[in-house]
């Protein structure tokens, strides 16, 4: 077993060594092994692409005003943002905890956080903000950009926490120091402000040690939402023209007479046709062209409306699918109805839950960061923890029926003696 020890620690176990010079290898031998500072070097991943920004826009910055027009122009992708913002902000309940995890009854942190709830939202003229407010701004922002940032404020007195101030991710830069972390700062104009102070709050979707401004919702939208909207136009065009009866008027020249000369014989024919042309044009809708038979009228369309109409829409619903891949939701869920099963929509939503509770646990530990420093500077020594409720009835009944049978089986395993109490309560999640 020593053999192994200093094989593994790189000692030469051929040499005789006592037990102190021993354990001093050892432990110059892990030094050198585990080394306190990383010999890798970290590099920021490329995540422009070849995306062509404007001229004097840095690329970040042009790539969250592109996912915000996307947001605010294309009902889709403005769906998908309202709908993931409104399902992550959930109601909310909080619990008080002292030190040790215990939950407790407190008074005067409850009085605390209830004040915290009216004024810790950053827009001032909308007085029924709140908490529920700044979850919202939270979420449209993290789902939009892909990241939240901002300043947790104190009152002057240094009493309580004033408000959380937001500060727009598209002005959010990172610099790669020379010790291999990231120090983030804002760039305004030609100022870089540097943001590297506990009061600062940044959280980055999906973000990673090589991609710590996160990746946003819309991230992967844009070309096919480029190709989808031209779709639509050209969709336009295309209907338009076939919903309107046209008509190609075919007139046939005058047979020319004996003995007529070319001028006049062209005179003739012109003046024929311009009659024919003004007669369909003068025509009232209750009125019907006689004309002799050297004049045919043919409809110009496609030979079934119909067909048309729906090759159209078989093409426009693969391009919505595809968006709506890319915002992680299915068609039913932005308005899109392809006649999904109920089995199917449960199954989607079941999973979207379980995608949101991952995304709110981020809002929780946010909440109770803010909540934490107000009750420390109010001279509160106690804990706050958050938790969204996001109880729906989708398949309540299925539910209640699998937990009937499931305190049914566990009840009839007891009367056979198969388990005692303590374990009956601990399969039904019974504490104590």
């Amino acid at each position: 077993m020593l053999r192994g020890l200093r094989a593994l620690i790189g000692v030469d176990h051929n040499k005789a060594l006592r037990p102190n010079r021993t354990a001093r290898l050892a432990r110059s031998s892990s030094r050198v092994a585990f080394g306190s500072k990383p010999r890798s070097k970290r590099m920021p991943q490329p995540t422009d692409y070849q995306f062509q920004c404007p001229t004097g826009i840095d690329a970040h910055e042009a790539r969250v005003r592109l996912y915000r027009f996307l947001r605010d122009n294309l009902p889709a992708l403005d769906a998908a943002v309202w709908t993931w913002v409104r399902m992550a902000a959930a109601p909310l309940q909080y619990s008080i905890h002292d030190r040790s995890g215990q939950a407790v009854a407190s008074r005067e942190a409850d009085a605390a956080i209830e004040s915290l709830s009216h004024r810790v939202y950053d827009n001032k003229p909308q007085r029924f903000g709140g908490i529920d407010a700044l979850l919202v701004e939270f979420f449209n922002s993290l789902f939009t950009t892909g990241s939240v940032c901002g300043e947790l404020l104190v009152d002057p007195t240094g009493t309580g926490v004033e408000r959380f101030y937001f500060v727009d991710p598209a002005t959010i830069r990172f610099n790669l120091n020379r010790s291999g972390d990231w120090e983030m700062f804002q760039q305004v104009e030609n100022r870089k402000i540097d943001l590297a102070a506990p009061s600062t709050y940044f959280y980055g979707l999906d973000g990673s040690s090589v991609e710590p401004w996160g990746r946003s919702l819309l991230s992967s939208v844009p070309f096919a939402a480029r190709i989808e909207q031209a779709l639509v136009s050209d969709m336009n065009r295309s209907m338009h023209n076939a919903g309107y009866h046209r008509i190609h008027v075919r007139i046939r020249p005058p047979e020319r007479l004996a003995g007529e000369t070319d001028d006049t014989y062209v005179s003739r024919a012109n003046e024929y046709f311009d009659e024919t042309v003004r007669m369909l044009r003068d025509i009232e809708p209750d009125d019907n062209p006689i004309t002799w038979d050297d004049v045919e009228i043919a409809y110009i369309g496609p030979a079934s409306k119909i067909s048309s109409s729906s090759s159209w829409y078989i093409n426009h619903k693969s391009m919505i699918e595809d968006i709506c891949a890319g915002t992680h939701l299915a068609p039913f869920m932005i308005g899109y109805s392809y006649g999904s099963t109920q089995t199917w929509a449960e199954f989607n939503f079941e999973l979207l839950q379980r995608q949101l509770r991952t995304i709110q646990s981020a809002a929780s530990k946010f909440l109770e960061w803010i909540t934490r420093i107000e009750l420390a500077l109010r001279g509160i020594d106690l804990d706050c923890k958050w938790r969204f409720e996001n109880a729906v009835n989708v398949g309540l009944l299925d539910r209640r029926r699998a937990e009937g049978l499931h305190v049914d089986n566990v009840l009839k395993k007891l009367d056979a003696g198969l388990i005692d109490g303590d374990a009956a309560k601990r399969e039904l999640g019974i504490v104590g």
